[in-house]
């Protein structure tokens, strides 16, 4: 099969997680902010996954104290921007959420030029620009009489994404030259075990939690499950990608996730509308392909 086939399975696969994130949001959250019952469903399902690896995975213990810190504060941060995308996805269609995720590389390099000491191309610094002028446009309310700035979700989905971008450094930093498995287990242990905070002193959270595990728990946990099991596989695609063609270019294929999003979405709106629903009206269908499309065109130019 072709690296780029190949290449295109993650990102398939991170937009139905996507799309299942959507889902469940607007089926089992209780109103705007109140995302904390799936905030802990998606945290603990950290303690899971972290005996997994542990069981198949040997020397786990076998690295630095510091290192192990690291990690597991890399799985609190996860946790923090999980919130915020989840708080994003109560207030904004999946299809605008997604696109954010592209400005990721453009906090990296941002955070490589103030604390790693990289320089910044010119190259970069355009695609850089163009990406952000895609997120703009996205940002902007088509759907009224009045165009107005949609603050709330841009600021949530800006911190977002800076938070991935410090824990992507974080675990390439540690990982360098370890074990993917050994990270991702410490990485775990921290999501479950701050998550485990979470329901001990946020009676906010651990009330919603309790509600949505009477209302559909055995299905929340299913979908988390699958969705982590998804998110995994799609990570170790991208890896076996890179040992085929250029790293650059496999980046590259994986920033197609949100037109792949848009198509999905779309055609659940034609056929199972009981999962997601897109707003096909041109005048708001119009300006999200063409935000899209200039976000991917930054990141063309940020990967090329």
């Amino acid at each position: 099969m072709h690296w780029f086939f190949i290449a295109l399975i993650a990102p398939f696969l991170w937009s139905l997680v996507n799309i299942s994130d959507q889902y469940l949001v607007a089926k089992y959250s209780t109103g705007t902010r109140n995302s904390g019952g799936l905030v802990l469903f998606s945290s603990l399902i950290g303690i899971f996954v972290a005996m997994m690896i542990g069981i198949f995975t040997p020397g786990i213990l076998n690295i630095p104290f510091l290192d192990k810190i690291l990690l597991i504060i890399t799985g609190c941060i996860t946790i923090a921007w999980i919130i915020l995308y989840l708080f994003t996805l109560e207030i904004e269609d999946v299809s605008l959420v997604v696109p954010w995720f592209l400005t990721i590389p453009v906090f990296g390099y941002a955070l490589g030029y103030i604390f790693l000491g990289e320089t910044l191309t010119g190259q970069q610094m355009a695609g850089s620009l163009v990406t952000l002028l895609g997120v703009l446009l996205i940002s902007i309310d088509f759907s009224g009489e009045k165009k107005k700035i949609k603050f709330r979700p841009a600021l949530y989905m800006l911190v977002a994404c800076l938070l991935v971008a410090i824990t992507g450094v974080i675990f390439k930093f540690v990982t360098i030259g370890g074990n993917f498995w050994i990270s991702s287990f410490w990485e775990y242990v921290g999501l479950g075990g701050f998550g485990i905070l979470i329901y001990l002193f946020v009676p906010k959270y651990r009330a919603e939690f309790m509600l949505m595990n009477r209302r559909g728990g055995k299905k929340i946990f299913a979908l988390n499950s699958m969705s982590e099991i998804l998110t995994i596989i799609g990570n170790l695609v991208t890896n076996y990608a890179i040992l085929l063609a250029p790293v650059t270019m496999v980046y590259l294929v994986g920033s197609f996730q949100p037109a792949i999003v848009l198509f999905l979405t779309l055609f659940a709106t034609k056929f199972s509308p009981n999962i997601v629903k897109e707003d096909v009206r041109k005048k708001v269908l119009l300006p999200k392909i063409i935000a899209i499309a200039i976000i991917t065109l930054g990141s063309i130019i940020l990967f090329i």
